[in-house]
């Protein structure tokens, strides 16, 4: 598949989160990952997202959420490629470590940010979706 096909494959599946509800969240721990489930309804199947190797992570969530139940609105998702201006970007997400820098085969990360009744951001090597 060329590279075309998948930016657009991944932009629709993004703009389509956006009528979904994050219904599961949790934490890989053999690769420092996370996985976050979607719902569609019970009309639609779910789908997942799972990001690997994560170098940073910010969830925060209102603190006067009362909701007792785990279902989270979906507002705006973005998933991008941090190619160049590695050390920048992370510096400017408050990434603890700035004093060191990212091996030369570091050749690009992967930022991913949900932002609805819930926020999450996190910043890995690799992500996998599954449909």
């Amino acid at each position: 598949m060329n590279p075309a096909a998948i930016t657009q494959n991944l932009t629709t599946f993004l703009e389509d989160l956006k009528s979904a509800d994050l219904i599961g969240i949790s934490l890989i721990p053999s690769n420092l990952g996370l996985r976050l489930e979607f719902t569609f309804g019970p009309e639609s199947g779910d789908v997942a997202i799972e990001l690997y190797r994560i170098v940073h992570l910010v969830l925060s969530q209102p603190l006067n959420a009362d909701n007792e139940g785990f279902c989270f609105w979906v507002g705006e998702v973005d998933l991008k490629k941090i190619e160049s201006g590695i050390n920048e970007a992370l510096s400017a997400l408050s990434y603890q470590f700035q004093n060191e820098t990212l091996e030369a085969s570091e050749s690009s990360l992967i930022r991913f940010r949900l932002e609805g009744d819930i926020y999450i951001e996190a910043v890995s090597r690799e992500y996998k979706i599954f449909q």
